[in-house]
């Protein structure tokens, strides 16, 4: 049995939202599949994330050079304490389930600040003689993406910069199994039956994806 940490990114709520929706899904499915299983869910805007700032940059350098706590910085003593809490939270999960949409080509902007905490040295990665290694071996990330348009294939798909920095982020700190589930074009659907066949296909992945996860 997995622990699974369930990181959502959109201020909408579940009912509004499709990412949501088929994170929920997702995280359902897999609950039923195994009754008890541990689930911790993140909300990044109801979470207060440290954003990379000088207190931030001054207390990773610090502690990067051996610093002891007493020695920082009030501000740089409470960053410092929510980016190992985060860290290590992170570091015990078995999977990642992230639900977001795509907003200007991106993730949204707190999403990214979370992926800052958790991409530290030593932790989460580490530098060898032939370059980074990632040290979060044996885990698996789901990544659940909604966007207006089309960006996994076609003319925009190098525009696309949100599951595919997620991927680069994940795959540089050691994630070596990674699923997307893309909900896209849903604004160029005035079919609502088109529609509905995308939102049906999504979720029929997402229980798919929660059937493999042993």
């Amino acid at each position: 049995m997995k622990s699974i940490l369930y990181i959502t990114a959109n201020p909408k709520n579940e009912e509004n939202s499709n990412s949501l929706t088929v994170g929920r899904c997702l995280v359902n499915a897999y609950l039923s599949l195994h009754p008890g299983a541990p689930v911790t869910e993140i909300d990044v805007f109801r979470l207060h994330i440290p954003l990379v700032d000088e207190h931030f940059l001054s207390a990773r350098q610090k502690v990067s050079s051996g610093a002891e706590p007493e020695e920082l910085l009030p501000a740089e003593k409470n960053i410092t304490e929510q980016i190992h809490r985060l860290t290590a939270q992170f570091i015990d999960a078995d999977v990642y389930i992230f639900a977001f949409p795509l907003w200007n080509l991106g993730v949204p902007p707190l999403l990214k600040a979370y992926v800052d905490t958790i991409k530290v040295a030593r932790k989460t990665f580490r530098y060898t003689p032939d370059g980074p290694e990632g040290l979060l071996k044996n885990k698996v990330a789901v990544l659940i993406q909604s966007s207006g348009d089309v960006y996994s294939s076609g003319p925009l798909k190098e525009f696309e910069h949100g599951s595919r920095y997620l991927y680069s982020v994940l795959s540089f700190i050691g994630v070596e199994r990674i699923e997307t589930i893309y909900m896209e074009g849903m604004d160029r659907d005035t079919n609502k039956d088109a529609a509905r066949g995308k939102k049906d296909r999504a979720l029929n992945k997402a229980i798919e994806i929660a059937r493999t996860l042993l």
